[in-house]
């Protein structure tokens, strides 16, 4: 496979060579890895739209949407940098994550991104289009632009006309790209959270398993404990609080096709042993530990008391269940300075373990969470991050909705999710961005109000305009840096 998508890519370089040398008499060019068809056609379609006096109204209120954009994902983006400082350095963001193309950004899926991608550049740039027309700026040519596959349209208003033109005019043009991306995204918002969302509710009651634990499968529903039944995540913890650690229970589970009986050993499930630290020796990713120095331990609380009251050098006696025995081990802990960075002299054991009750949810969880009303903006934004967009199809089997269904929502999701992301990042203050030359303007009518010369205005704004230009590059290279050097500085 992977030689099959390297002949691609290799046919595709050739193909860009031709097309450099040969391409300009058919109306093609290339833009670094992009090919680009530029026509004649469409112009007049664009011209009969842009005769609207609705869009004089648009332009303004794009103008508006913009600024409000610029001044929120500056903020995001400064916040980030601030976080960069805190989170540990393999926690850090990948460098393809900057990238908004499908196939090398692992977040955006190639089949939904790619079409949601086509939909966000063709309404930003045919926005560019219709303002530039309205406000009589000629444009000089359309076309698409391909990256194997057709991924876009562009429009390309002349340069010299655009500069002639008054600011407000300019702004315009400038601001209803990414002010008509950001509104396509609230629309997408608007039809998810109001159509489709309703209809995301649960097969069953119980509590979701979020983890492969306790010999458990992620997504599976857990429906009764000891033959009480479970009907949400309340229930489930006053079932929880009489177990006790180091016993056997029976539980019955649903797999979204049928309920299965299963005999777990209650403690705390280890689901990762960290490298190099003293558990390493002594503990295996899947143990379930129900003791400690005599202490039972049932959720990831109880452990985090414990530990926390530990010294580095202790040494602990740990009781556990793995493979189907019981077993113990004494461990000398080391310092949790050394691997995390804080709380110099604390015991550290080097175990990420949590309880059932820790990695358990309501099956009403992911109605919530699906709705970009009910719950956190920011956290459905990051839907993605979080491996739930597209909803693994293990979780999609215990809602009642059907697959033609979610293939609809993940798609509409992902419309809104790339219209907001070229909308927001295209409104950033810096060039050569929309926002960039918007904020420039911006600039310029301030300095002008100070009776300074024209030339003077041009060479301030523009020296104000890249040194932001600058900043804002520096800090979204920062999120993906200052975590890196950080693991080499020790800072």
């Amino acid at each position: 496979m992977i030689w099959f998508i390297v002949a691609i890519f290799a046919v595709w370089v050739i193909l860009l060579y031709i097309v450099k040398k040969k391409g300009g008499k058919y109306g093609m060019d290339i833009a670094g890895p992009l090919l680009m068809w530029k026509t004649e056609r469409g112009k007049k379609f664009i011209d009969k739209i842009a005769k609207k006096d609705i869009w004089k109204k648009y332009g303004n209120a794009a103008i508006l949407i913009s600024v409000a954009a610029m001044i929120f994902t500056t903020l995001l983006i400064m916040w980030n940098v601030v976080i960069a400082f805190k989170i540990p350095p393999r926690a850090a963001p990948s460098p393809r994550l900057i990238l908004g193309i499908p196939g090398i950004n692992p977040i955006i899926p190639i089949g939904y991104g790619v079409i949601a991608l086509a939909i966000a550049i063709i309404v930003h740039e045919f926005s560019h289009g219709i303002l530039a027309r309205y406000g009589r700026i000629k444009i000089n040519s359309l076309g698409l632009l391909f990256l194997i596959l057709p991924i876009g349209a562009f429009v390309e208003p002349d340069e010299e006309e655009l500069k002639k033109v008054r600011r407000i005019k300019r702004s315009r043009v400038f601001a209803a790209g990414p002010a008509s991306n950001i509104i396509l995204a609230v629309t997408c918002l608007l039809f998810l959270a109001l159509i489709f969302a309703p209809l995301i509710t649960p097969k069953t009651n119980g509590v979701i398993v979020t983890y492969n634990a306790y010999g458990i499968e992620r997504w599976n529903v857990i429906t009764e404990i000891n033959g009480e039944k479970i009907d949400n995540k309340n229930e489930f913890l006053d079932i929880v609080k009489n177990l006790e650690a180091g016993e056997f229970y029976n539980i019955s589970i649903w797999d979204g096709k049928e309920e299965i009986k299963k005999e777990i050993f209650y403690g705390i499930y280890v689901l990762s042993v960290v490298e190099n630290s003293p558990a390493e020796e002594k503990l295996q990713e899947g143990s379930i530990i129900y003791s400690i120095d005599g202490n039972k331990v049932k959720s990831n609380e109880d452990f985090m008391k414990i530990m926390n009251s530990t010294y580095a050098g202790e040494e602990i006696f740990i009781e556990y269940y793995y493979n189907n025995s019981i077993f113990n081990a004494t461990i000398i802990l080391a310092d949790k300075y050394d691997f995390l960075g804080i709380d110099k002299g604390k015991g550290f054991l080097g175990i990420e373990a949590f309880g059932l009750e820790d990695i358990t949810l309501d099956t009403d969880y992911f109605s919530k969470v699906y709705n970009p009303f009910k719950g956190n903006f920011l956290y459905y934004l990051a839907l993605p991050f979080r491996g739930l967009s597209p909803m693994p199809e293990k979780l999609q089997e215990i809602y009642s909705p059907s697959s033609l269904f979610w293939a609809i929502y993940n798609l509409i999701y992902w419309i809104f999710w790339l219209n907001f992301a070229v909308g927001t990042f295209n409104a950033l203050p810096a060039l050569p961005l929309d926002g960039g030359y918007i904020f420039k303007d911006g600039i310029s009518y301030v300095v002008s109000k100070f009776k300074i010369k024209k030339d003077r205005v041009e060479k301030i704004s523009s020296l104000i305009v890249n040194v932001l230009s600058i900043f804002i590059i520096l800090s979204i290279f920062s999120i993906i840096l200052i975590p890196r050097l950080r693991a080499i500085l020790s800072f």
